[in-house]
């Protein structure tokens, strides 16, 4: 009744859900040197996790997001300057596919990081 009830805990649930098993999949995509697909799934669990965040819908989640919506709800300089790194990774992948394991590998930390952060970032 709870999940039924409250629609923002329900995104948070299925947010979490995305975030776990991306996670996995970014894993995936890696080692198998799927540069294009691992920077696209980057993005969406960027945008998935702030939309949950600040109650908008994903696709409506840019880089300029990061510096009108978030900077004012306590997450850390350090975590914005990763976000908009993770903003300029996926927008270079499009244009210079990044195929290297290690170097896509990598990336995998720093977004955790700005994942967990945000998801203490005062909804």
């Amino acid at each position: 009744d709870a999940l039924a009830n409250n629609p923002r805990l329900r995104r948070r649930k299925q947010v979490a859900q995305l975030v776990s098993d991306g996670l996995i999949e970014l894993q995936n995509l890696a080692s198998a040197g799927k540069g294009d697909e691992f920077f696209a799934t980057v993005f969406r669990l960027m945008q998935e996790q702030i939309g949950e965040r600040l109650d908008l819908p994903a696709t409506a989640i840019t880089e300029a997001i990061v510096d009108e919506k978030l900077r004012g709800r306590g997450l850390s300089e350090s975590a914005t300057d990763v976000l908009h790194e993770l903003f300029q990774h996926c927008n270079q992948a499009r244009y210079a596919p990044e195929q290297s394991s290690q170097r896509l590998e990598a990336v995998i930390p720093k977004l955790k990081m700005a994942l967990t952060e945000l998801q203490e970032v005062k909804a």
